[in-house]
């Protein structure tokens, strides 16, 4: 059995946990040969069933582990590109069959990607806060409302809950976080 990075497997945990770690592994070690959705669910179940006879994957019915379980999971890892398909129709059936392989070899330039989507993302919402004046209400219950500088100013400077004044908030913390933030994903090796 193949050893999995485990870097990739936090990653596939983040995608669908316990299950997509265990597809994931299934993928790895069957590089060799045309695996479906239905030889993944009893591959793992054969496996597992010896080595973790206490796992539970499934909250109802007692079903150790459902085809419908591992195809949605096999559909996040398609949407992350960690995996591929191809499908034939069976001829009998009329039904399509999928025979499905990882892309894992892809997974440094993924997670490259997602870095760098995710330090654009910090960077526009630092500009954002540093570009704008808040005000909150701290009388009422709902004080999650920030209202911007021209909000505010159409609204009296008045909460539309409670009627209470908007009060101007500091938000010095959370510029400080993101940057901070983007600092640690910027000196992030991979």
């Amino acid at each position: 059995m193949k050893e999995m990075n485990p870097l990739l497997r936090s990653f596939l945990f983040i995608i669908g946990g316990e299950i997509a770690i265990e597809v994931g592994i299934e993928l790895l070690n069957s590089e060799e040969e045309d695996i479906t959705d239905e030889g993944i669910t009893e591959n793992i179940k054969d496996r597992l069933k010896n080595l973790k006879p206490d796992i539970i994957f499934e909250d109802n019915d007692g079903e150790f582990l459902k085809l419908n379980t591992v195809r949605k999971t096999l559909y996040k890892l398609y949407s992350s590109k960690l995996a591929q398909f191809r499908r034939i129709r069976d001829k009998s059936t009329g039904w399509f069959i999928y025979y499905w392989w990882h892309e894992f070899d892809l997974f440094e330039e993924i997670l490259m990607e997602k870095r760098k989507l995710m330090e654009t993302k910090l960077r526009e919402r630092l500009k954002f806060e540093e570009s704008n004046y808040f005000f909150v209400c701290k009388e009422c219950s709902s004080s999650s409302n920030k209202f911007n500088f021209d909000q505010a100013f159409e609204l009296n400077f008045r909460c539309p809950d409670c009627g209470g004044p908007l009060e101007a908030q500091d938000n010095q913390e959370l510029i400080q976080f993101l940057k901070e933030k983007i600092v640690l994903i910027e000196n992030l090796d991979l």
